[in-house]
């Protein structure tokens, strides 16, 4: 056992319970590095560890007896918290149901108290309970041990060899057997109703705070274990670490500092929080409002596809309609894997109409970050294309699947409970649902980032922001649904085409490859905008440099359709001012908007292309806030960490925070970001840096994770990268940073054509180095080339520049090639 007393009175007790075949080791950092006022007790099970090797094997209920007598023999009083992991999970779980007066909260880490139903047991627990290997796995041989430590991602060495020490022997490893036997997989197990009482009981604690912080890739307990304690308390607070495995601890560093924040978050005042004022108002009310409009509503220009404004709303109605009957239930969440186009936009805006939330992993984040997406965001239901339905069968994701296609021995392999013009169908004879409309601060959407930065996060918008993010976008930009000629819209950026119902304007998908913007062409552009009458477009950088390179296949009669645009706005990445200009020439009508912003707030600032062209500074100017937007700066210290306080005052480098009605609600089962993130409260910490000017204009100076910490401070990449771009004529340069954080030595790395990596040749090192010292002061420690550098997946332009580091790094260390 391990105790660290606390100086003075303790505040709190901390009880650490480890579970099998672990001992009290897994909670050093914790001991370590909780305040002084808590008194951190870590024991180790009779048997286990260091402790008292005892004859006869202990059940679940002796081990929490064990607890609760050491507990009494310590004097443990005051207010208690919890922490568990594994096995000890039950264990702890079980004490506290016995110490109600005394709880303060519960920690749980990769544990269970159920067998969820209709799922197997995990495969490494079936196979060390089976009764020939159980003793040889576990007792005779360190197998099972070593299996533990194995799961783990990249354990040290020493590590692994701490955890292994208490059980060289057979003798010493007695009760890691005890442990395995004493899972109850059956209803008869000695165990298995003390498991059943604390699952049930658990129920009971809703006034006690809970936070599970859980690695996503555990082989052990998987997702379906955290989704059955949330089931069992559902207003614990979660954090999946993406990538970590069953010893999280270990596996995400960040884990046990987020411990101690969520338990020191305990003693916090509680923030009031503001009511909701009742609200008639839906993301589809112009939608249905036009039910008698024979006009055009959607063009799918892959398909061919055109609806009408009365079609589309009676297929919501229906669908809507359907999905209740079938089973889908308000607050019950709807994975949607189906590409923009009718069909999308039917079944999600059926689904708000339910009071469902629509769950968006889009095809952008490719196949395995849909993945990671999905099994974070735990929908109950799918609607999706073939291919969704088999990614949501391949992970196991419970409810109705829907299909969106033809019938078919699909719908059969598939296990589809229905098609979706079979759930429009069923929903045409009933009523309409328009009684149930969600409440304005119920959760709409759980959307993703882009994961250009790190695993993508689930984003989460109630009805309330959604309804701000229409309206700011209608006021920013005067988009208007009636009068003489309304405005529609070109997604070029095709899920934007799912807002154009909720601004009652019409939208045209162009024919494109869904997940290649470089796929789009001008004409294909020109026929997207001839089908709807388009005055707007919504694009990326990189789609934008596809039409412009493309534009001299357009036909005389294309011409003339780019030039009904009114207004282009290109966002998800900063767009050069040569391009912008390029484009200005095809649609010389059109007002040019580059808004910044991000998944978890779009739109936030608008600059002009005049500004753009006679920008000089630090970063890429992205102009002044929009009406309801406030932006403020958290300054880098020496070590480019921000600080809390926040400034609006010119030229201060630092972290970009900003704060407006329409930005998200919150992340996802990401309580530690969300934490992080809302610092100070009712802001969001972007994770850009940039500066504001003298005007109050806003400029990004890059990602707060690619900044360089050299031996002079901290140096933001994108003004070197400008510089370095110019003068090397490529589209696309990375700056990065080589070597320990202090003493990172800066490294241009240039898109071009040649070796996988190599050096540049010595006239172009010189002339960007040259450049780059000229625009920033920077002194280049070397210049290499790349023939290409990776980007995101959804916007094809951001760049990964932790990987290019490391690949830079293993590059001039004489470990990679020029092949």
């Amino acid at each position: 056992m391990l105790e660290r007393p606390s100086v003075g009175a303790p505040e709190l007790t901390v009880i650490a319970v480890h579970g099998n075949p672990t001992w009290s080791y897994l909670w050093r950092r914790l001991l370590a590095q909780a305040p002084p006022a808590w008194r951190v007790i870590a024991i180790d099970h009779l048997g286990m560890g260091y402790s008292e090797r005892t004859s006869g094997v202990r059940r679940l209920a002796e081990r929490i007896d064990d607890l609760d007598a050491l507990t009494a023999a310590m004097e443990v009083d005051g207010p208690v918290v919890t922490v568990a992991h594994d096995w000890g999970g039950p264990i702890s779980l079980g004490w506290a149901l016995r110490h109600r007066p005394q709880l303060r909260g519960i920690v749980l880490t990769n544990t269970a108290v159920h067998q969820p139903p209709r799922a197997p047991a995990p495969t490494l627990i079936r196979l060390a309970r089976l009764r020939p290997v159980l003793r040889t796995l576990t007792e005779r041989t360190p197998g099972f041990v070593r299996g533990t430590t194995w799961l783990s991602r990249g354990m040290p060495a020493d590590v692994i060899d701490a955890y292994r020490a208490p059980y060289r022997d057979a003798g010493s490893r007695r009760a890691i057997g005890d442990f395995v036997a004493d899972i109850p997989l059956e209803s008869t197990h000695p165990s298995a109703a003390t498991l059943d009482a604390i699952a049930d009981d658990v129920r009971a604690l809703t006034d006690v705070p809970v936070f599970i912080a859980w690695g996503s890739d555990d082989p052990v307990f998987s997702d379906r274990y955290l989704r059955d304690l949330v089931t069992r308390m559902p207003h614990a607070d979660v954090h999946r670490y993406e990538k970590a495995r069953h010893l999280v601890t270990e596996d995400a560093p960040a884990c046990v500092g987020d411990i101690i924040e969520w338990i020191a978050h305990l003693s916090e005042p509680l923030r009031e929080t503001e009511k909701a004022a009742a609200t008639t108002d839906s993301m589809g009310a112009l939608l249905m409002s036009r039910a008698n409009d024979v006009s055009v509503a959607i063009a799918d220009l892959r398909s061919g596809l055109r609806v009408s404004w009365s079609v589309l709303a009676a297929r919501t109605r229906e669908i809507a309609a359907g999905l209740r009957d079938l089973g889908v239930a308000p607050g019950d969440r709807v994975a949607m894997l189906v590409p923009p186009g009718p069909d999308l936009v039917a079944a999600v805006y059926a689904t708000w109409r339910i009071g469902a939330i629509v769950v968006v992993a889009d095809s952008g984040l490719g196949v395995r970050g849909m993945r990671r997406a999905l099994r974070s965001a735990e929908p109950q239901h799918v609607i999706g294309i073939p291919a969704g339905l088999g990614l949501a069968r391949t992970l196991g994701l419970p409810g109705r699947r829907i299909l969106v296609g033809r019938t078919g021995p699909a719908t059969r392999i598939l296990a589809a409970d229905a098609t979706l013009s079979e759930v429009a169908r069923r929903g045409r004879a009933l009523a309409s649902p328009d009684s149930e409309l969600p409440a304005p601060d119920d959760d709409a959407l759980v959307v993703f980032t882009s994961g250009a930065t790190g695993p993508a996060k689930g984003v989460v918008y109630t009805h309330r922001r959604l309804w701000a993010l229409r309206d700011a976008l209608r006021d920013a930009y005067d988009i208007h649904h009636d009068g003489e000629r309304p405005d529609a819209l070109v997604a070029a950026f095709a899920p934007w085409a799912v807002l154009g119902p909720a601004l009652g304007i019409a939208s045209a998908i162009p024919d494109m490859e869904i997940t290649d913007a470089s796929s789009l062409t001008a004409d294909t552009t020109a026929a997207a905008v001839r089908a709807v009458g388009g005055t707007l477009m919504w694009t990326s950088p990189t789609a934008l440099r596809a039409i412009v390179s493309t534009a001299d296949h357009l036909t005389a009669a294309g011409r003339i359709d780019l030039e009904g645009l009114r207004l282009v706005l290109a966002a998800g990445a900063p767009v050069p001012p040569e391009l912008l200009d390029q484009a200005a020439q095809l649609m010389p009508k059109a007002e040019f908007a580059t808004p910044y912003g991000m998944t978890e707030a779009l739109p936030l600032t608008e600059v002009t292309i005049d500004e753009l062209r006679t920008a000089q500074g630090a970063g890429v100017l992205v102009g002044r806030a929009l009406s309801g937007v406030d932006i403020a700066i958290a300054p880098l210290g020496a070590d480019a960490a921000p600080a809390n306080d926040l400034v609006t005052a010119p030229d201060i480098t630092g972290e970009i925070v900003v704060r407006s009605a329409w930005m998200r609600d919150r992340y996802d089962r990401r309580w530690a970001t969300q934490r992080r993130a809302d610092t100070p409260a009712g802001w969001h910490r972007t994770g850009d840096v940039g500066h504001l000017d003298s005007e109050g204009r806003l400029w990004v100076e890059g990602r707060l994770a690619h900044v360089l910490v050299t031996a002079d401070g901290p140096v933001t990449p994108v003004a070197a990268e400008l510089a370095a771009q110019r003068c090397a004529d490529t589209s696309l340069a990375a700056l990065v940073g080589i070597g320990p954080a202090g003493t990172q030595v800066p490294v241009i790395v240039l898109l071009a054509p040649g070796p996988a990596m190599g050096l540049a040749d010595v006239e172009l090192t010189g002339r960007v180095r040259a450049a780059v010292a000229q625009a920033t002061g920077l002194e280049l420690a070397a210049v290499l080339t790349m023939r290409a550098l990776p980007v995101d997946v959804r916007h094809r332009s951001k760049i990964d520049r932790t990987r290019i580091a490391r690949e830079a790094s293993s590059f001039l260390a004489g470990e990679g090639d020029d092949g």
